[in-house]
């Protein structure tokens, strides 16, 4: 079994307070209240939670071990029941689950996680097989703003930056992220996100996550699911409906 990169960082995950408006989104495209969802990188249940509070059966899909514990405990807290919600350790580039959904999300850029054209390929794969003939996915990613030889002169740093900070319990939480490489062919950079508690300037722990990030440009990112045989339906440039290529976010809706 491969090691759960996300052990020790997961705790920290939903500390973050940072407001995506990500999930108003999703439910506002969920037309269907009897719609069902398939989530790929459903981490902590951060969407599929209140998606299936809104009355729709939600399956997520994680790597993470460590973030499928917490997901579950707090589906436990919830009160939602395996009619609502389930949750499961998978690979999202491959996986069968004898069953089909009407909409399948992969929220907060997840799909650039993935660092080869073979993991993109089985991930087309898997969602192919598993939508409705009527269904729909949606993927996102961000938008790299900076022109290619730019991006490629100034996005490595040594030097961290912060990326939230905030006080619980008497204690201090940061999280930082550093740019320590960058690849071409394809396009990936490889961050590092730092999460450190603090008690005053004493500082109690700290957890490295280390994550690959496949860069897609606006045009780039609509062939790539073109040219898996897909038809492209819906295209925003972020979740409050900003112009495709415009916004931070690049989000294309398309069927098989």
């Amino acid at each position: 079994m491969p090691l759960d990169l996300r052990a020790e960082a997961a705790r920290y995950y939903d500390l973050n307070p940072a407001r995506l408006g990500d999930i108003e989104f999703y439910l506002n495209l969920l037309s269907d209240p009897k719609a069902r969802v398939l989530e790929l990188g459903c981490g902590t249940g951060r969407v599929s939670i209140p998606l299936s509070q809104h009355g729709h059966f939600v399956h997520g899909l994680d790597l993470s071990e460590a973030m499928l514990e917490l997901c579950e405990k707090k589906i436990a807290h919830a009160s939602l029941t395996r009619q609502q919600i389930l949750v499961q350790h998978a690979d999202m580039t491959s996986f069968t689950l004898h069953q089909t959904f009407d909409r399948i999300i992969a929220p907060f850029r997840v799909i650039q996680n993935l660092e080869t054209d073979a993991q993109l390929d089985g991930l087309f794969h898997c969602i192919r097989k598993h939508l409705t003939p009527d269904g729909r996915c949606i993927l996102n990613v961000f938008h790299p703003f900076r022109p290619l030889d730019q991006l490629l002169k100034t996005w490595v740093t040594e030097e961290e930056s912060l990326a939230w900070e905030i006080e619980k319990n008497g204690e201090r939480m940061t999280c930082h992220d550093v740019r320590r490489r960058l690849v071409e062919n394809p396009l990936v950079l490889y961050p590092e996100l730092i999460y450190r508690r603090w008690r005053g300037e004493q500082m109690l722990e700290e957890a490295v996550l280390p994550i690959p990030m496949r860069v897609f440009y606006p045009d780039e990112f609509r062939d790539l699911i073109r040219s898996a045989g897909f038809t492209i339906t819906g295209q925003w440039g972020g979740y409050s409906g900003e112009p495709y290529g415009e916004g931070n976010e690049l989000v294309i809706e398309f069927r098989s």
